[in-house]
């Protein structure tokens, strides 16, 4: 039996894998992206987004130079993925329901819907490179029910078609860098902020979301501001969800995330990024800490990875900045 493939970003590289095997772990694993680990690509990068009550979202990135992969097993899951397209890749077939479907226009750029309950199965024959939002039908269901609107049923595309949007396009492509680093190095509300913003925009643009008007309140209030501010530098390494900002503030996701944008002028993960800095500043200035112990107060993986962060946000090194202050 061949692995599993679920669309032309999936391909079959090793092993094999029984489908009721796969079905029975994915079962048992609801909030994890089924994807990788179903096609026996366990090392793939992926990261699991916490945002739209735990739905399962995930993010990962999918790279195959081999050709001729051939036709993958067809796999249903209640979910749909979005797929930008890193490379050209003309050469494949898609399988809905048994029913042969022609892709068109996989450029590199490109954006494609896959439906993931149509029993979907590729042909493989080109190459191809992509970077995927895996979209259970659930995490849909919980921006709807969180906005306070009609759920989406279907998402309105062409299938086999991909097409150019550059939300979806650099927001998959922002999330590159995320997928490349260790796990520990990447924010939570990060991953959080990016996939629920394409979630709430193809929920939008493809599935008919009626979006309702935000209220012009002018941001947040003084209480909820300090609230979020407080909550965001106690957890500086990032390990927070936009959900429970959102919830302290008794505000959507949506809501929140626009009134703190308004009230801070940027979006929660921003701020946060420049209140770490702010505090290692501080420390390299008044304290004589190592860079090490700096790193770990501030809520950095270690000293290289606050080293990096430090330098693309102030031009200089950590040790550089502090000499310089003391000068």
């Amino acid at each position: 039996m061949r692995a599993q493939a679920f669309d032309v970003d999936v391909v079959a590289r090793c092993g094999t894998q029984a489908l009721d095997h796969a079905a029975a772990e994915r079962s048992a694993s609801p909030d994890r992206n089924p994807v990788p680990d179903a096609l026996g690509l366990p090392d793939a990068p992926r990261l699991l987004a916490s945002t739209a009550g735990g739905a399962g979202m995930s993010f990962f990135e999918l790279d195959c130079f081999r050709r001729n992969v051939g036709i993958t097993e067809p796999v249903r899951e209640n979910a749909f993925l979005i797929a930008l397209q890193l490379k050209t890749c003309p050469d494949f077939d898609l399988y809905a329901d048994g029913r042969l479907i022609r892709p068109r226009q996989f450029d590199a750029g490109a954006v494609a819907i896959f439906d993931l309950r149509t029993n979907l199965a590729s042909d493989l024959r080109d190459p191809f490179h992509a970077i995927d939002l895996y979209l259970p039908t659930r995490a849909l269901d919980t921006i709807s029910d969180d906005l306070g609107v009609a759920r989406v049923d279907e998402l309105r595309h062409s299938p086999g078609t991909a097409v150019r949007d550059a939300t979806i396009g650099n927001l998959l492509l922002a999330m590159r860098p995320a997928l490349a680093a260790p796990a520990e190095q990447t924010s939570t509300l990060f991953v959080d902020h990016v996939a629920h913003a394409i979630a709430t925009h193809v929920a939008h643009r493809y599935g008919g979301l009626l979006l309702p008007p935000v209220p012009n309140r002018g941001g947040l209030a003084p209480s909820q501001t300090r609230r979020a501010k407080e909550l965001l530098s106690a957890h500086l390494s990032g390990g927070i969800l936009l959900t429970d900002l959102a919830t302290a503030c008794n505000l959507s996701v949506r809501q929140f995330t626009r009134a703190f944008r308004q009230t801070t002028g940027m979006a929660p993960h921003r701020w946060l990024l420049q209140r770490r800095i702010e505090k290692a500043q501080d420390l390299l200035a008044r304290s004589t800490q190592s860079l090490a112990n700096v790193a770990a107060d501030c809520g950095f993986a270690d000293q290289s990875h606050f080293t990096r962060v430090f330098t693309r946000a102030a031009g200089i090194t950590p040790g550089q900045w502090r000499r310089m202050r003391r000068t």
